[in-house]
């Protein structure tokens, strides 16, 4: 067989030769994981669109998918939105598979130097015991306050951090959200320690979405890269919360002191007016006056006497 290969320019993608050989992973699942590496980063991409667009059906596309996530080469996480309550589900593929106890999930550390080459002989004597290892002992200042704290405090201490650390997952989650800052789940798990002196200072989660995601580069190189920078570099600016609107003050009844609608300028209300109408109308003066008829009608005769309900009927 003959392999003639063209230099490229633009419109190519790069693959390492680990995935197109991978003997673990079917000619379809590798096809797909060219595809997907190809696209542009937060293309929407479902197993429907995809059977919409090549011949192979939904269900070979769907088992070549669960090859790639048993493989490692595309991740999955489930994540909701806490204003919202909407679950999203974020996907990452890589060119590189990602193990639970891969190196690359922690960031590296530096050690101090030991004064050997790279590759050079340990320097010392050797021992005729059999057991050379050393036990481990806490630092000094670690025990004491371990000692002081005693075990009740430091319990709380460790769930206390734990809990942080999961808020502080739960935030990375909202940021992985936007559509400039896409972060894998193994960038979230990785990112949150670097988060939880933020929530030891008690900043909001408004302040802190607001930090890493404002006034973001035209072009991003590098999405973990650039959280990590300002979760190290950059500091929230604390913001007032925002003030609750004030209750409006409605006008009362001058008499029986019930509230008006909203907007109603005031005076009596429409109950207190008909009672005043009906005490003017059947006022004492008008029953003397109605009384003093009666009798005068009575000594004139014009009034015959009293009917059976207890009223006096007038002749007229």
């Amino acid at each position: 067989m003959r392999v003639q290969r063209n230099k490229h320019r633009s419109s190519y993608v790069q693959i390492p030769n680990a995935i197109a050989r991978h003997a673990g992973l079917s000619l379809e699942a590798r096809g797909l994981l060219v595809y997907l590496l190809s696209c542009p980063d937060n293309t929407r991409v479902t197993v429907e669109s995809l059977a919409g667009r090549v011949p192979n059906g939904r269900r070979r596309i769907s088992h070549a998918m669960n090859e790639l996530v048993a493989a490692g080469y595309v991740k999955r996480a489930r994540l909701q939105d806490p204003e919202t309550g909407r679950w999203v589900t974020i996907t990452t593929v890589t060119d590189v598979p990602e193990s639970p106890g891969s190196p690359t999930d922690r960031l590296p550390t530096v050690g101090l130097p030991t004064g050997l080459d790279d590759g050079g002989s340990p320097q010392g004597k050797k021992t005729d015991s059999k057991d050379t290892t050393t036990p481990t002992q806490p630092a000094p200042d670690e025990a004491q306050q371990v000692g002081a704290m005693g075990e009740g405090e430091s319990t709380f201490l460790r769930q206390l951090a734990r809990e942080m650390t999961h808020e502080a997952r739960r935030i990375l989650g909202r940021v992985s959200l936007h559509a400039s800052l896409p972060l894998a789940a193994s960038d979230v798990e990785r990112l949150a320690p670097a988060l939880v002196p933020w929530l030891r200072d008690d900043h909001s989660e408004r302040d802190i979405l607001q930090c890493l995601t404002a006034n973001l580069p035209a072009k991003i190189v590098s999405v973990p890269g650039l959280v990590s920078h300002r979760l190290t570099n950059f500091t929230p600016e604390r913001t007032s919360p925002p003030t609750p609107p004030r209750a409006s003050v409605r006008a009362t009844c001058e008499t029986c002191r019930a509230p008006f609608p909203a907007g109603h300028c005031g005076g009596v209300c429409r109950s207190c007016q008909d009672q005043e109408a009906g005490t003017t109308a059947f006022s004492p003066d008008t029953g003397a006056f109605l009384m003093a008829t009666i009798r005068q009608r009575r000594d004139a005769g014009t009034v015959k006497g009293t009917s059976h309900r207890g009223f006096a009927s007038i002749s007229a």
